[in-house]
Parts: C-alpha cells; sequence; structure tokens
C-alpha cells in the first residue's frame, strides 16, 4: 500500500507518529504547509508533521507546496503512484484534481459524528452546544465540505467539565485507531453515505467567540469556557485598576446546591470567585488576569479585592 500523509497541526504529527510504528515502509511522501514566520523575529518555523516527518521519516520527502492543488504539486502527487492519500488537518481543501490522484481514495480524519459539526471546529463547536456525545469519523472527501462517504466512525461521551484539551486528547487516541484500521482494510473497504438529516455547521472561531457575557444563562457560559479551554481561552472584560483588561477563565464549574443565593459576582465561603443566579452558582476555579499569569482564583482574590473589578 502506497500512502501519502497530509497534515499540518499538532494532532496530525501526533497521527503521523503513531503510524510509524507500523506503517514506516508503506508512507511515500508527506505534504505539509509550508515553514512560518514567528515571533518578534520573524524566524521560519517548520509545522508540527515536518518536524515528526523529518525525525521519524528521514529518507521519505516532505513537500510543502503553496498549494497542493497547483499543477506542479499535482504532477509530483501522480509520479508517486499512490493508492490512498490520509489527510489530517492540512487546511487547505482539495479539489477534484487532487482527489483522483490516489486509487483507492482521499481519507480525512474529522473529529465529529458526521454528518453533525462539518467544518473547522467540530470539537469547539460540540462543547459549545453542550452535546453530551461526539466522535471521530473517517469518510472519503469529495469536493464538497465533509459530506463524503463514512468509512469508519466511533463514538464517545463527552464529561460534564471536559475542556477542548482534554477531549482533544481522548478524541486523537480514537483517531489513531481508526486510521491504522482503515490502513489494514483499504483493500476491501465498506462505505454508508451520510444522512441528509442532522446536517449541522462548525464554523472557524471567531474573535467575538472568545468573549464571555455575564448576562448568558450559566451553563452556557460554562460551556464556552470549555470549549477555549486552555486555547485559546474564553474571557470577561473587566476594568481593572481604571484600566480595560481581559479576565481569561480557565477552569469553572457549576453548583446548583447555590441556587437561590447571591445574584451576580460574589466569593464563596471557601474564598472562589463566582457568578451566581437564582439556579446555582459558576464557580471560576483557575483564571488569568491580562498580563498575569494563571493562577487559582483563590489565590487571584487575596491580591485582587472583587470591588477592584468592574465587568463590562
Amino acid at each position: 500500500m502506497r500512502v501519502v500523509f497530509l497534515g499540518t497541526s499538532d494532532f496530525a504529527a501526533s497521527i503521523l507518529e503513531h503510524l510509524a510504528k507500523e506503517f514506516l515502509d508503506d508512507i511515500v511522501a508527506i505534504i505539509t504547509k509550508p515553514d512560518k514566520p514567528v515571533g518578534r523575529g520573524q524566524k521560519l518555523q517548520p509545522p508540527p508533521v515536518k518536524t515528526i516527518a523529518e525525525a521519524l521519516f528521514p529518507k521519505i520527502p516532505v513537500l510543502q507546496p503553496e498549494r497542493v492543488s497547483s499543477p506542479q504539486a499535482v504532477e509530483a502527487l501522480t509520479s508517486l503512484s499512490p493508492d490512498i492519500f490520509i489527510v489530517v488537518a492540512f487546511g487547505e481543501i482539495l479539489k477534484p484534481e487532487v482527489l483522483a490522484i490516489p486509487k483507492v481514495g482521499a481519507f480525512n480524519i474529522h473529529a465529529s459524528l458526521l454528518p453533525a459539526y462539518r467544518g473547522a471546529a467540530p470539537i469547539q463547536r460540540a462543547l459549545m452546544d453542550g452535546c453530551s456525545h461526539t466522535g471521530i469519523t473517517i469518510f472519503r472527501l469529495n469536493p464538497k465540505m465533509d459530506s463524503g462517504d463514512i468509512v469508519w466512525q466511533k463514538e464517545c461521551v463527552i464529561g460534564e467539565n471536559e475542556t477542548f484539551g482534554g477531549l482533544s486528547e481522548r478524541l486523537l487516541e480514537i483517531s489513531k485507531k481508526g486510521v491504522v484500521d482503515l490502513l489494514h482494510t483499504a483493500n476491501k473497504l465498506t462505505f454508508s453515505t451520510q444522512s441528509t438529516k442532522g446536517v449541522t455547521k462548525a464554523p472557524k472561531l471567531l474573535p467575538e467567540d472568545l468573549v464571555l457575557d455575564q448576562s448568558w444563562e450559566l451553563q452556557k457560559i460554562h460551556n464556552h469556557i470549555r470549549a477555549l479551554s486552555p486555547k485559546p481561552g474564553a474571557y470577561f472584560s473587566v476594568a481593572h485598576q481604571g484600566v480595560k483588561k481581559r479576565l481569561k477563565v480557565v477552569q469553572a464549574h457549576i453548583d446548583r446546591t447555590l441556587s437561590g443565593g447571591a445574584l451576580g459576582w460574589f466569593i464563596t465561603d471557601d474564598g472562589a470567585l463566582a457568578l451566581g443566579n437564582s439556579r446555582g452558582a459558576l464557580i471560576v476555579d483557575t483564571l488569568q488576569l491580562e498580563g498575569r499569569k494563571a493562577m487559582s482564583s483563590k489565590d487571584f482574590l487575596k491580591g485582587v479585592s472583587l470591588e477592584d473589578l468592574r465587568f463590562f
């Protein structure tokens, strides 16, 4: 089996690292995005997939075209005579002329139970919506986004306080099993057409998605915090010492036993920052005021009084 791997992110790099254990001799090329300038010095930094590729696949070509659909890239891919493309968080929609190259097809790993949450941010959007279940879908790519025939799917339960970081790690482990199963059965795959019912979108995150509103229902605030933790982080806008800053909430939980208690912002009996309403309270476990390190809200309130903060 001649495999070409296309990926860019840390998630993709972890999948590639896993494949090295069993399919080292099957991968004939690795495609990733070009190095990018980073930081004040604008020093070129390779994408995570390139770093893993050079460490574990030193004899395999690593190609970094600006666009994989360019004539030069299509010619290079065709010359490899690939049987299958494995595409993981690559960062570019593959055009029909690229999808037509591999004999068996091009397959994508998507972090949702398709047809739910088609798009760039399926994990975050599922958490924002308070879903109790999600999963991994491996499907054959076609020109329409995330709509191809399904070849492998696995469901998992989402924990009540689970964050994007923790859920991503669990979905990564499911993905590793799925891609290995796919390659072991690539010559005898069975497909199921995606349902036209239950289609939802998972658009990429925008700056406004990071902003929390204290007037929201507590569960909505909690879900937003979970969806964006640890990065990029959801935040309240506050005034501290007359300066408007971001107060990022890294970790929180809801305590329904405080129902009917204090309304608005208050400090719990054990010294934590909380936002209460008639249905309970959102307890802020870990926070980070702009310009400071992350810390527990209890430690934070040892140096900053609640009166020092004005929430917008």
